[in-house]
């Protein structure tokens, strides 16, 4: 490989998980109303501060052995896992834009833009789903500014995305306003909510990251991501019910907030490229 390409890669990667790193705190911090910038890090049982070395993303949890190294207590996999993850979807994200800057298709200073415009929403949907795994809600200061900066970001690079600002702004109103109206009408027919309002809040952001043409495979794969997951739960047993006080695996609620972002990451990084093949071969 080209050493210079090799370095960028590195550089990414490195970058991409020192994100993780953050989100981390965005995730524990956010839901409970607290700054994310202040106090620094530490530790959530004796409140020691974290050491710059034990920060490290990834590598500064096995540093540690996966305890405070003040009071031993035990830190939770989910932060070297999350940064891991995070560190991975970066690097995909910014693969083919840096390809088209090595193939001279676009200027360095564009695949720059769209590398951090990019990464900046997947890893806000990384949040978003972590957030509501564990509370059953999504933050208005995430998933408010994501329909705004969709539209904007088509403004600056929307013939390089193949995504006018026109197809942005209708996106994010038929994910918005479309599942706002369908919400009503579950509503209003079954007396129970279907969608909640971060749900619509969410769709309306996607709607203007991916266009319109992205809802509709966007909401299917969510909704069979999500039957399957839930599948994979009630394969648990009674056991799972049983400690979470239920009468059965029925009544297990599931947040689809979840399963939203993961199918908005699936349709960015992959989705979006195989969309014009399968129109052919449904066209033809």
């Amino acid at each position: 490989m080209d050493p210079v390409l090799l370095a960028v890669y590195v550089a990414i990667l490195l970058w991409s998980a020192s994100w993780g790193s953050f989100l981390n705190v965005v995730i524990y911090r956010v839901p409970a109303g607290l700054s994310v910038v202040s106090p620094a890090s530490r530790c959530p049982h004796c409140e020691t501060p974290i050491a710059w070395w034990q920060n490290v993303p990834v590598l500064g949890w096995a540093f540690i052995g996966g305890r405070c190294w003040t009071c031993k207590a035990p830190v939770s996999m989910r932060y070297p896992a999350v940064e891991a993850t995070v560190a991975a979807l970066g690097l995909a994200v910014a693969l083919p834009w840096v390809s088209a800057w090595a193939a001279g298709e676009v200027e360095p200073g564009l695949a720059a833009g769209g590398i951090v415009a990019e990464q900046a929403f997947v890893f806000a949907l990384v949040a978003i789903a972590m957030i509501d795994a564990d509370t059953f809600l999504i933050p208005d200061s995430l998933s408010l500014p994501m329909p705004i900066l969709g539209v904007g970001l088509a403004v600056l690079l929307g013939e390089a995305r193949d995504l006018s600002w026109q197809q942005a702004a209708i996106g994010a109103a038929a994910g918005g306003f479309g599942t706002l109206a369908v919400q009503w009408g579950y509503s209003a027919m079954t007396g129970r909510e279907g969608l909640g309002t971060g749900d619509v809040k969410l769709l309306a952001g996607l709607g203007a990251w991916l266009g319109p043409a992205a809802l509709p495979p966007l909401l299917l794969a969510a909704s069979l991501q999500g039957l399957l997951f839930a599948a994979g739960q009630a394969l648990l047993g009674e056991k799972l019910a049983e400690e979470r006080g239920l009468a059965s695996m029925r009544h297990v609620a599931l947040p689809f907030g979840p399963f939203l972002a993961l199918a908005g990451i699936e349709w960015l990084l992959v989705g979006r490229r195989l969309a014009p093949a399968l129109a052919g071969l449904l066209g033809g």
